[in-house]
């Protein structure tokens, strides 16, 4: 819809301001005096044709039929209008008139303003990036400064990225060999560069394209180092089954990183910072998730944590277990299964399965023998005791012929005995039935 035609009932209006905006844009700010009370002002523009001459007298201009003003009109309280879109590097015309409360004013002087040509985009600033991933960085940019007036002609197309892994790029050379570029083809201010390789340093630097060409790269980012990809931490591991020296430790195996996970490791402490204390078990195979943690200490709180190896190294260590206490010490438990595997012609060997300590080392042990089942008259004596092919034995000697005797055992810790075993019985001959140092063809009962 055109504008209704303007009749001047006032002279003409003041020239206006037209001041160039860099890539195809112009702001126009129109002139009154400050006691005028202006309701609305009026601007045609157009592009000025080649050769064209102006009317004496007319403030217009001669131009190639069809050739036509474009014309806005506003409310006074806009002082100051941007036109983006405008023909680069080409001659523009400019005139605004107002409306007072004495009506419209006259159209002004024509004012002609060089609209002017794109540049080169600006140096962006120097690039931010982040380790995203074991082989991905994340990498951001500010536009260049001039951009935002470029949202014509002038605006930015698309970006260059470059990754280098040897600094300064001092040849063609260095150029070629030890860095890589990504095209953009897009306004963007982010991207995830991938397979990027540990243990090398990189840095970053774009540089951004508008319809001139290409402008400056920018500074190089920080270095970035990219770690190795070694495992993630594995969940927080569980534990069941304490003994007073043991307990069963379990976890979920983690991502593995850049490579198969080859072993785990586990650290354990009494401590609740992990200051003092701390053990740790190397080479765990890799295809276990459950473990026997021996060596634990009876009554005492534990946590652990466990992590996974690869070839590039140790991963973190997993958050910290739930507490979990040993079984308290106590008295070793009564020895099972005593046997008399031998009996010869002046002594005989008693064996049986050791005792569990309950906690704390068997210290001693002590066998009493006496004549009846009840054992009423025992008598006690210490012997030592020899640890062979899994059991404990010990020989007694000087033991009376042809009699009938009753044995127990008994084993004791720190913390006192336990209770004495079940008797096994001997009866002796009374006569030898074999040599010296040979076993007697008698079965104890």
């Amino acid at each position: 819809m055109s504008l209704p035609t303007v009749v001047p009932a006032l002279g003409s209006a003041a020239e206006p301001f037209v001041r160039p905006v860099p890539s195809g844009a112009v702001k126009v700010l129109p002139r009154w005096a400050e006691d005028e009370i202006v309701f609305k002002w009026r601007l045609r523009y157009r592009c000025e044709n080649e050769g064209e001459t102006e009317i004496a007298g007319d403030g217009d201009f001669v131009v190639d039929e069809g050739e036509k003003w474009v014309e806005l009109e506003l409310r006074a309280f806009t002082r100051e209008l941007p036109l983006t879109g405008l023909s680069h590097g080409r001659n523009h015309l400019f005139k605004v008139c107002i409306e007072t409360d004495e009506g419209w004013s006259d159209w002004s002087s024509v004012v002609n303003c060089l609209i002017p040509s794109p540049e080169l985009p600006a140096k962006p600033a120097a690039v931010f990036a982040t380790v995203k991933d074991d082989d991905i960085v994340k990498i951001q940019w500010t536009r260049p400064i001039d951009c935002a007036a470029s949202v014509s002609c002038g605006r930015i197309t698309r970006y260059r990225l470059r990754v280098a892994w040897k600094w300064p790029l001092a040849t063609d050379d260095d150029v070629k060999g030890y860095c890589r570029e990504v095209l953009l083809e897009e306004d963007v201010d982010t991207y995830e560069v991938p397979d990027l390789e540990c243990c090398h340093d990189y840095r970053f630097q774009v540089c951004a394209e508008n319809i001139t060409g290409w402008g400056e790269w920018s500074d190089p980012s920080a270095v970035i180092n990219m770690p190795l990809p070694v495992p993630l931490p594995p969940p927080q591991p569980t534990l069941r089954r304490a003994t007073h020296h043991s307990a069963v430790i379990q976890w979920q195996h983690p991502s593995p990183g850049g490579a198969p996970i080859e072993t785990f490791r586990f650290r354990y402490t009494t401590s609740s910072d992990w200051s003092t204390d701390v053990e740790e078990i190397h080479d765990v195979p890799h295809n276990q998730s459950q473990y026997v943690v021996k060596g634990l200490k009876p009554g005492m709180a534990y946590l652990f944590q466990v992590r996974a190896v690869n070839k590039y190294g140790m991963g973190i260590w997993s958050d910290t277990s739930i507490p979990m206490k040993t079984v308290d010490g106590q008295a070793p438990s009564k020895i099972k299964d005593l046997s008399v595997p031998h009996v010869y012609k002046s002594f005989i060997t008693l064996q049986w399965p050791p005792a569990e300590d309950n906690g704390h080392e068997v210290t001693h042990h002590l066998v009493r023998h006496a004549f009846s089942p009840d054992m009423s008259g025992a008598i006690e004596s210490e012997l030592p005791v020899q640890r062979q092919g899994g059991y404990d034995t010990c020989s007694l000697r000087h033991l009376e012929k042809g009699k009938t005797y009753y044995f127990q055992v008994v084993a004791f810790n720190k913390l006192g005995m336990t209770e004495w075993s079940d008797p096994v019985t001997v009866c002796l001959p009374e006569k030898a039935m074999a040599k010296e140092g040979e076993p007697m063809a008698i079965k104890a009962h």
